[in-house]
Order: C-alpha cells, then sequence, then structure tokens
C-alpha cells in the first residue's frame, strides 16, 4: 500500500504525522478500533479518506458499546456499518464482527448479514471472522461459500448449513467452529470440502450423531470440545500429520481417539479426564505408548468423583517408549482421590528418558489434609524410578 507523504501546511501547522514512512502508518491504521480508524479522516486533509482503504475491518465489543443507548439499536448498527463498508475503497482481507451480549434490541438481521458477506466476497476477504454473542442463532449467510479466498474462518452462533453445490473452501487453512448449530451432514461436507485445511478447532454439542474427519488429510492441529451426551465415533481415522492435539470431554475419549492414529504426535492436551477412573488412566498410557514423538503433555481433571479402585496400581513399563517427552503437567482439581495420577506419573517418569519438567497441582476442594497426608505425594515422587537424570519434578497443591 502507497500513502502520500508530503507535507501539508495549514496555516502555521505542520502535518507531521503524514510525513511518517508508509509502512508505520500502515501499523499505526492496523492496531486501531473501527471507530478510532474512522476518526483518523480529520487529522489532515491527506488522511481525510486513508481509512477508507484499509484492508482490515474489526467490529468489537467496544464498537457495540457505544451505542447501547439507543432505542434502534439494531437497524442503526447495521446501517452504521453498511456505510463503513460500502465507503471503503480497496481490497478487504480481514473482516471480523464480534456480536456481543447487549441486549434484545441488538439485532442484526439476515438481510443485512448477507449483503454484507456478498460485498467481502467481492474484496477478496481472506480472513472471516463472524460471532454472534446475541440472544439467538443466526442462520448462515449463503454468501459466504462464494468466498473463495478464504485462508482462515471463524464461525460462531450460527445454524450452520451446506448448499448442495458447494464447491469447497479450496485455500482454507484454519477453521474456527464454536457454538454452532449443524444441520445433517453439514459439517463433514464443511470439512471434506476444505482441502489444505491444517487447524481445526471445533465445539460438538447437541443433537450430534457422529462426525468423520477422515478426509482432513492434512491437520496438524486439532482442537475439539466435545459437550455431545451420547459421546462422537470415529472422530479421528486416518490422520498421519496431526501434531498438536488438544481435547476437552467429560466422557472416555477411546470411542473419539485411536492411539494407533498418533505416531506424529507432539503436543497433547486433555482436559475433563476423569482421572479417579482406573479406565481413564489406561487409556492415556495407550495413548502414550502409541505416540512415540510425543514432546509435551497436558493433562487437567476437573470434578470430585469416587475412584473405582482407590489403590495405586502398577503400569507395565515399556522401556523409554516415550524418548521425545520433555514437558508434562498434570492438573487435578477438586478431588483428594490423587492414586491413579501417581501411578500415570510412575509410568511417564519410568519411561521418558528426555524428560526435563513434571509438574503435578492438585487441588483438594477445601477439605483440610493431615500433614502426613500431604507430605507422603512429594516422598513417593523423590523415590520413583527416573529414566531421565535431570528431570525436575515439582509437586504443588492448593
Amino acid at each position: 500500500m502507497t500513502r502520500s507523504t508530503k507535507k501539508a501546511n495549514c496555516g502555521d501547522h505542520i502535518d507531521r504525522i503524514s510525513d511518517l514512512p508508509s509502512n508505520v502508518i500502515d501499523g499505526i491504521l492496523k492496531d486501531l478500533n473501527i471507530s478510532e480508524l474512522v476518526s483518523t479522516s480529520i487529522l489532515s486533509r491527506n488522511w481525510r479518506y486513508m481509512w477508507m482503504s484499509v484492508p482490515e475491518l474489526v467490529f468489537r465489543k467496544d464498537f457495540f458499546s457505544r451505542f447501547e443507548d439507543l432505542d434502534d439499536l439494531g437497524p442503526e448498527i447495521s446501517r452504521i456499518i453498511t456505510d463503513i463498508l460500502f465507503l471503503h475503497n480497496g481490497p478487504i482481507y480481514k473482516f471480523s464482527l464480534d456480536i456481543p451480549w447487549l441486549s434484545k434490541k441488538l439485532t442484526i438481521t439476515t438481510e443485512y448479514l448477507d449483503k454484507w458477506i456478498l460485498f467481502l466476497s467481492k474484496r477478496g476477504i481472506k480472513d472471516l471472522q463472524l460471532l454472534n454473542n446475541g440472544w439467538f442463532f443466526f442462520k448462515m449467510p449463503s454468501h459466504i461459500f462464494s468466498c473463495q479466498e478464504l485462508t482462515h474462518f471463524i464461525l460462531s452462533g450460527f445454524n450452520l448449513s451446506v448448499p448442495p453445490n458447494f464447491c469447497g473452501f479450496k485455500k482454507l487453512l484454519d477453521l474456527c467452529l464454536e457454538c454452532n448449530i449443524y444441520e445433517f451432514g453439514a459439517l463433514e461436507n464443511l470439512i471434506s470440502g476444505c482441502p489444505l485445511l491444517e487447524k481445526l478447532s471445533i465445539t460438538l454439542y447437541g443433537d450430534l450423531k457422529s462426525v468423520c474427519l477422515k478426509k482432513a488429510k492434512n491437520l496438524i492441529d486439532l482442537r475439539i470440545k466435545n459437550y455431545h451426551i451420547r459421546g462422537v465415533s470415529d472422530l479421528i481415522i486416518s490422520l498421519p500429520k496431526i501434531q498438536r492435539l488438544t481435547m476437552e470431554s467429560y466422557e472416555l475419549y477411546a470411542d473419539m481417539i485411536s492411539p494407533t492414529q498418533l505416531t506424529s504426535l507432539k503436543y497433547l492436551k486433555l482436559y475433563g479426564l476423569n482421572l479417579v477412573k482406573r479406565t481413564a488412566v489406561l487409556y492415556i498410557v495407550s495413548v502414550l505408548k502409541s505416540a512415540s514423538d510425543l514432546v509435551e503433555l497436558d493433562i487437567q481433571n476437573d470434578g470430585e468423583q469416587e475412584p473405582d479402585q482407590p489403590e495405586q496400581f502398577d503400569l507395565e513399563c515399556n522401556s523409554c517408549c516415550l524418548s521425545q517427552l520433555q514437558t508434562v503437567n498434570i492438573n487435578i482439581s477438586d478431588t483428594i482421590n490423587f492414586k491413579h495420577a501417581m501411578s500415570l506419573i510412575r509410568f511417564i517418569l519410568a519411561n521418558s528418558s528426555s524428560l526435563k519438567t513434571l509438574t503435578f497441582k492438585v487441588g483438594f476442594c477445601h477439605k483440610i489434609l493431615d500433614a502426613a497426608m500431604l507430605s507422603s505425594i512429594p516422598q513417593d515422587l523423590l523415590c520413583m524410578k527416573r529414566a531421565s537424570q535431570r528431570v525436575r519434578v515439582e509437586f504443588r497443591h492448593l
């Protein structure tokens, strides 16, 4: 983007800001919120129309909050966004619309959304972020599927459907789907139409039977939150390139992840898994044994539940099967049942020849433990066999 750097005299005043290098001016404009960006038009004659060619337009909560006292909030905001878009005279590579939860007065119609997306599709939009935190789910704007230059796409608070003539997003690399309702088959059809997809973040809940990702051959970063009561089967099948996997679920992951598919995994985070259950610990061990390239492991367990077997149990060692593992964090909150977690830690320490740090955090949910029980944990950790001579083991309790 080129900018004029001539000095503009206005009486005895010199427009020094216009003398800045064009890349500095571009950086300034890029970091301003939409209200500040439009306000730059009053700085000088040279800046009057400069905001109209900025390739990134971001409408965040601070923009909407300026109008929350208006009686006719939705139509007024819709008109302003429309004016800003239609006054723009250059390419728009990024458009972010983060609709906050303000009141029932804030309603933006599908007609406006379709009009904005159609306009953006003709301006080379690459990064599209539509986040609806309002009172109801929006209908999916049909013109989204005309945005064939998309490389990054975030969608939240929508009823997602895919038209039968959908040709796919051939350039999409990063897809984030949160808090949406999915029509039957829409999710799989969307993902299968993105052959270059490398990063996927998705929230699953509601009446969703299952979803299969077997066509997402290039995925290297997958983040899944599963709030579906019945669970999701066949989620990860034949994804040999997965390097980062983050799972949040309050059910066992066995139906969702097959350990044999994680041979390239380097980072694994499991949130919500019940570590007081022996089956959960055994499943984690099966994953670790297959993830030979794993470098970092992060496990967080929420909720206070009774263990199925209160005592520790021995896990089979596998001759340093975790030769690349360097960092482990295990966090158990709201429980005093940490015996199974100790069995897991014993397995990790005995099989991780490159391990540098292992941090074990335990929350006791305001329960008072006697000194003997509390001191036994670090003593047990100290006595555990270690495959790595340089590992630092740290215990913290809340």
